[in-house]
Formats: structure tokens, sequence, C-alpha cells
């Protein structure tokens, strides 16, 4: 079953998460010294006469060469070998002492030797040596990553996109670009990522989505599970080293915050630096969220549930509702004994005013829902309602 967040990385970074060190070679051991050589090898002589023996006759009757001729050339290269064997012993003999005598040495050195291969492998496989590697290795990997290659993309961008974006140029500065298009090969038109994270001193790319379960025009269900379109775009993104990161409308409307965590929790998975997630600690985790079907988004829109979200009654789920809120009480709170009354109620009246009912002169068609305070304002001021007077709009 898909969830949201859906976070997609591409095999080549999974790669180097899991890479380990090559392990050292392990040395050789000494090779022991072989038998005492002898003077003359009777083994050998023995060896060459018997096999002597018998072959004479048969050459000497295959090749017409008399049988003696043949038996003296055999004879004199047996002869020939001890002879050999006779010169050359003192030096095989001194050889073979010395190996004898230098076995003990060998084989010492080659205990010290095992015993610091033993700590080489142990200490290519510590976490620090580990890390180490496995960030040399992403690093090799991400600078084979596929950049965009054009801006300025003129695709649509919804009210959800325009607010999250506020939230994740707040908590990511100079990280966060919009408007990006990358090529399709035989396509008139380019992908453009909702949002797309990059660091450039990493060459790390994300492309960052935002899933709504229809079209808000006409209902049209779009980014259910098993969605071609959103499978073919993935596999795009992830082809050229992009790690994909999809939320659901409702997460980033009602948890901006956690899902910005989630942002850093995947980076910090993949450069294994848990030191970046400090300042989001007090950031509640994303909770996961069931990706809806083709006929479950039929059904989401025939209810309208993008206008409507569980949040948007109860106000929104994690920190940048208790900022809001705190700041709206110092902004009702007097600063000195000078401030009158009459300027507190005032200010009172105005922000009651932004979330006031509509009156019964106003046609439902002429309102519209606000996302963070879901009170019915028309069309005409909604937008400053939503930038300058709602009372739980996020802080930017």
């Amino acid at each position: 079953m898909s969830q949201y967040p859906i976070i997609l990385i591409p095999v080549g970074i999974e790669r180097a998460k899991l890479a380990l060190p090559p392990a050292p070679i392990p040395p050789d051991p000494p090779q022991q010294p072989g038998t005492k050589p002898q003077k003359i090898n009777n083994t050998l002589i023995a060896v060459e006469t018997a096999v002597a023996i018998p072959t004479i006759p048969i050459v000497s009757q295959l090749t017409s060469i008399p049988g003696w001729l043949l038996f003296l050339a055999v004879a004199g290269v047996i002869a020939g070998h001890v002879w050999d064997q006779i010169t050359t012993y003192p030096q095989r003999k001194q050889k073979h002492d010395h190996e004898v005598e230098s076995y003990p040495k060998k084989l010492k050195d080659y205990e010290i030797k095992k015993h610091q291969h033993q700590e080489e492998v142990k200490a290519s496989q510590s976490p620090e040596r580990v890390a180490e590697f496995r960030y040399k290795l992403l690093l090799q990997i991400l600078s084979q990553t596929v950049p965009h290659d054009g801006s300025g993309s003129g695709a649509r961008r919804g009210e959800a996109e325009a607010l999250f974006g506020n939230h994740l140029s707040r908590y990511f500065p100079s990280k966060i670009h919009k408007g990006l298009t990358l090529k399709i090969p035989d396509f008139d038109y380019p992908y453009t990522p909702d949002f797309a994270y990059i660091d450039k001193e990493l060459n790390l790319y994300i492309d960052i989505e935002i899933d709504e379960p229809y079209v808000y025009p006409t209902g049209a269900p779009t980014h259910f599970v098993g969605a071609w379109k959103d499978s073919n775009r993935n596999r795009f993104f992830l082809a050229k080293q992009w790690i994909v990161i999809r939320f659901s409308e409702e997460q980033v409307i009602c948890y901006p915050q956690s899902c910005c965590k989630t942002i850093v929790q995947v980076i910090a998975q993949v450069t294994e630096n848990n030191s970046i997630l400090n300042q989001f600690a007090s950031f509640t985790d994303l909770q996961l969220m069931k990706q809806w079907t083709e006929a479950e988004a039929i059904d989401m829109a025939a209810k309208r549930v993008r206008n409507n979200y569980p949040c948007q009654n109860k106000g929104l789920h994690d920190n940048s509702l208790i900022e809001t809120q705190q700041q709206i009480s110092l902004a009702l709170k007097p600063n000195s004994r000078a401030q009158s009354r009459g300027a507190t109620r005032a200010r009172h009246r105005a922000l009651n005013l932004s979330i006031s009912p509509p009156t019964n002169n106003t046609t439902l068609s002429s309102l519209v829902s606000c996302p963070y305070c879901s009170a019915k304002v028309k069309t005409t001021k909604f937008e400053l309602h939503k930038t300058n007077k709602c009372p739980k709009r996020p802080l930017l």
C-alpha cells in the first residue's frame, strides 16, 4: 500500500548507502622449506634407466639406429644428470640450509603481518571509515546527476504550492528553486518540478512534488495509485539521479513544517549527516497518509475535500499554528500602559472582521474558504485576507 510521503531514491545512491570499503589484501604465508637435497638423486636415475631400457629397442627398430648407439646416448644423458647433481649439490644444500634457517623469522614476520591485516580489516569496517568511504562514493555518484536544462517554466501553480513554497524558502534558503525545466525526449513540453531542492556543493537534486487527489476545476482524478503519468515522471527523475519526494496536498497545507522535516530526514539519511536535523528537533514527524486510488479520488472530488481538509477546521497541526497564535497574542497585548483600551478593541475588531461569517446578501458562489481558518471570504478579498488578515496564516 502506497503512503505519503512517497520517497524514491535512485539506485546508485541506495548502493552508496550500503557499500562497504574493500577489505585489505591478506599477506601470503611463507613457504615451508623442502626436503633436504641429495647429492645424487637415485630415484631420478632409477626412473630414467627404467624408462630408457625398454624404449631403446623400439626406437632402434623404428629409426634403424643401432641399439648400442642409442644405449651410449642414453647412458651419456643419465651420466650428465648425475654429474650435474654432484656439481650443484653444494649450492642446493646451501640454499636449503638458508631456507631452514630463515623460516622461523619469516613465520614470525608473517604472524605480525597477519595481525596487522586483521587490525586493518577491523579499522576498514569501523563506522567512521565506512561513513567516509560511503560519502566519497556518494559524491562520485552525485557528480553524475543530470541537472535541469532550463528555467522560467509557465506551468500553473496552485495555492498549496505557493503557501508551501514560503515554508521551503524559510527553512532551505537559497536551495529551493521554482520554474525549472527538464526536456523530455521526443516530447514538446518539459517536466517542471513543483519545487527543486538543489545543493550545488554536493550536486544533490531533489524533486519535491505536491499531489492533489483531483483537478480542482474539473474534478478529474489525478496522482492516484498506479497513475502512469506519475510512474513515468518518477522514472524520468530517478534516471537522472534526482531524489523524488511526493507529499499529499493535505500534508503540505496542514503540516508544512513536518514536511520540511521529512525533506531534511531524507537528506540526512542519504548524506549520513544527522547534525542537520538539530534545527528541526522540535517539529513533529510527518504522519503517514494512505495514497488514494482512482475511485477514491473521484469520490473525493464529489465531496470537494480540497475545500475542507480536517486541519482547516481545527487549525494547523504543527508548530506553525503555535507561532501564529503567539504572534496574534503579541499583537493584541498592549506594549505599555499608555495604550488605550480602545486601540486594543480596534485590533480585536480588525481580526474579527477578517473571519466574520458572510452577510445575508452575499451569495455562496462569491465566497471562498480560507485554507487556514476556514472562514468564508469574498473572492475579491481572498488574497488580502489570506496574506494579511487571517489570524491563522503561517509566519514566513
